[in-house]
């Protein structure tokens, strides 16, 4: 029996990838310990090992004994696209069940009726959807040969891609046969996320644990933090020097943008890629992964959307603008380049923000707790709440709530009813003191990739021992350190009328829509549904946190002193360019008033109205002082917190006006004020903001 599956196997083997084509080291044991003994195995392996081969070739030989199909659980669209091509190879027929693909949903339930799917990717959400525990889940739970948990460590909390929704296998799991075969794969776990998972998936579990360190990796950290500048201007030399194709790496959207707009203004072929792109650019995810594979771009400039399972084996560089939070994140990243050739280059630059990002990203994490208090007393008043209604009691996000509501709803804390959310153990909570452990080893984890960039060893040894991975005992001989690169990119500066140009581009002003509202949010105590009248659409002169004007006016804004010339003129620029639309452009400038800041903005606008040429009126009073705005984290509570907090002057120019804050989070103190203009006879509203803030908040 054993023979002949491993015949199989290596027939299977052959065809998919050819005659000379052998098994690594752990992966027949893998499909092994699958097929023939049926029993759950965890795999921690290298990126490029091929763990992929290990459950495609597993489901192969089952589904050739008369199994039923595989289930394989993946977190993200991009890597279930991959999959799905992959496992045609062992000529498997695979289809994913996501948010995409709606109208094939009905004909793919279809097909599992007559056992015609032999692997059904979905992604760990798709568990909580009630048609398919209902429809699909219910039978096939009983048929199915195989299930996979791809990039498993997104099950535990200790890991560092943790996803609240990977807790809902562990229901799955105890539904399913014990002698059911299960994987769960990762390239990116230590010791203590190894335990995890391991306790997760059961005790009686194989665990085939392999080598991490990557041969062809040359890795090369900048030892100090560099301005967005000088980063901008290297990526632009390093790029047109460097061969092949490759990512680079931001952390946030607006990096990715700013890095992508800045590398195409110097000729380079590259594109930003980043969760929401194809709903901000129009852009294609698909499209663009594809433009990559064919080496028709230099890079994509990617967040963290761009990772688990892409693969490309000529990747030739990896560079990091910013560095990530972790040291399993980092290699994580970095293995996307060098699988199918003997070098790659792997680079880590780093700015004075990077800190502020991930402290951010490990403080929000995980709810806090007063949030889920307010949660839990809310719905503990009623009998179920919408996530609407939610929004009202509690002043957080909508993306926030949906988070709480998520971790409720695992730890069966609340359940999702057919008209909202209902409490079920009004007793209990979420355990703070683990999340409270998760959040210190973060900080932690945080100090040790600060740690990577200024060390003098080996960087490959020191990745390797941050993954617990103790095979490394020499030196990788590659790295900026091995090698001992003394006056290379260590002490390189670029091209200082690179560094200027950069400088500029970053100073340039690119307008920032601001979109007008159009509804009011439900349940608001004195208006509700359409606006009677509208703002028109206006413009922002910058992202708040970005590195040339939001640089200035967040230094003015904490200290209430007035902006540089320099802005008041590229703020006239920016409103005379985009005023050429307008029939009738504004004929005179008002400005939202602050107590706490009442000398930068007023005096701005008073400036910037002599430089346009329009009288200046402080035509708006504050009644009431209220929170700051930007405190104010969902639509219900942004725009109740400024209704009636604004009074305008009666004797007013009837013409269109400029109104001009400081800072936009919401829209609503915009929108608000700009009722109470149209109200008292303003023919138009258009309103401008020096800065656009870190959101607009949901809704």
């Amino acid at each position: 029996m054993a023979a002949s599956i491993y015949a199989d196997a290596l027939n299977w083997l052959h065809r998919a990838l050819g005659a000379d084509a052998e098994f690594r080291d752990g992966q027949w044991e893998a499909i092994q310990t699958l097929v023939e003994d049926r029993k759950r195995v965890l795999v921690v392996q290298r990126t490029g090992w091929g763990k992929s081969l290990v459950y495609f070739l597993a489901t192969r030989l089952l589904r050739d004994q008369g199994e039923g199909p595989t289930v394989l659980i993946s977190p993200l669209l991009s890597l279930m696209r991959n999959q799905v091509q992959a496992a045609n190879t062992f000529g498997l027929r695979a289809v994913t069940v996501n948010s995409t693909n709606a109208d094939e949903h009905a004909e793919i339930e279809a097909q599992l009726d007559r056992d015609e799917i032999d692997i059904l990717l979905i992604s760990p959400e798709r568990l909580a959807n009630d048609h398919f525990q209902s429809q699909v889940w219910s039978s096939l739970r009983h048929t199915v040969g195989m299930l996979v948990v791809d990039e498993v460590h997104c099950i535990s909390d200790w890991g560092h891609d943790f996803r609240p929704n990977y807790r809902r296998i562990m229901a799955t799991l105890d539904a399913l046969p014990r002698q059911l075969p299960i994987i769960g794969t990762t390239a990116t776990a230590n010791s203590r996320v190894i335990e995890d998972v391991s306790d997760i998936l059961g005790s009686n579990i194989t665990i085939l644990r392999g080598s991490l360190t990557r041969q062809s990796l040359s890795l090369y950290a900048f030892p100090t933090a560099l301005s967005a500048a000088d980063r901008l201007a290297l990526l632009a030399e390093m790029l047109r020097k460097m061969q092949g194709s490759g990512i680079i790496y931001c952390m946030t959207t607006h990096d990715c943008q700013l890095v992508a707009g800045w590398l195409q203004s110097q000729g380079l072929k590259v594109n930003a890629y980043y969760a929401d792109v194809e709903s901000e650019e129009g852009a294609d995810r698909v499209k663009l992964e594809q433009q990559l594979l064919n080496n028709e771009l230099k890079a994509l400039v990617a967040s963290v959307a761009l990772g688990m399972g892409f693969d490309k084996p000529d990747l030739h560089f990896v560079i990091h603008y910013q560095y990530p939070g972790s040291i399993i994140s980092y290699y994580q990243q970095i293995g996307r380049a060098g699988r199918g050739i003997d070098h790659a280059q792997i680079i880590l630059m780093h700015g004075q923000e990077d800190v502020e990002i991930q402290r951010y990203f490990i403080d929000s994490a995980f709810p806090k707790p007063e949030h889920i208090a307010q949660t839990l007393d809310a719905l503990a008043q009623a009998d179920r709440l919408t996530m609407n209604e939610l929004n009202r009691y509690v002043n957080v996000r909508r993306s926030t709530m949906e988070k709480i509501l998520t971790h409720l709803e695992v730890d069966k804390i609340v359940e999702k009813a057919e008209r909202g959310y209902r409490l079920i153990a009004p007793d209990r909570t979420p355990d703070y003191e683990r999340w409270n452990r998760v959040t210190a080893q973060r900080y932690r984890e945080l100090e040790q990739i600060q740690a990577y960039i200024r060390h003098d060893g080996c960087l490959m040894q020191f990745i390797a021992a941050a993954l617990d991975d103790d095979s490394a005992q020499a030196p990788c001989g590659r790295c900026q350190n091995c090698l001992n690169k003394q006056g290379g990119m260590r002490n390189r500066l670029p091209a200082p009328e690179l560094v200027e140009a950069a400088s500029a581009y970053l100073r340039q002003g690119k307008p920032i829509p601001i979109e007008p509202r159009a509804m009011w949010p439900s349940g608001l105590p004195s208006v509700k549904g359409k606006l009677k009248s509208t703002n028109w659409q206006g413009v922002a002169l910058c992202e708040y946190y970005d590195h040339g004007w939001g640089d200035v006016i967040r230094a003015a804004r904490q200290s209430d002193s007035s902006l540089p010339d320099a802005v008041i003129k590229a703020s006239a620029a920016l409103l005379r360019a985009d005023w050429r639309s307008l029939d009738t452009p504004p004929t005179w400038v008002t400005v939202v008033p602050s107590l706490r800041r009442p000398r930068m903005l007023p005096d701005f606008a008073r400036r910037l109205a002599d430089h346009l040429g329009l009288p200046f009126h402080a035509a708006i009073h504050k009644v009431t002082e209220r929170p700051e705005q930007r405190t104010m984290q969902n639509s219900y509570q942004q725009a109740n917190n400024v209704i009636e907090a604004f009074g305008v002057d009666n004797d007013l120019p009837a013409d269109p006006v400029l109104l001009i804050d400081d800072l936009l989070d919401s829209g609503w103190t915009l929108t608000v004020i700009g009722v109470l203009l149209r109200k008292m006879g303003c023919a138009g509203v258009y309103p401008f903001a020096l800065a656009k803030g870190i959101g607009r908040g949901d809704g």
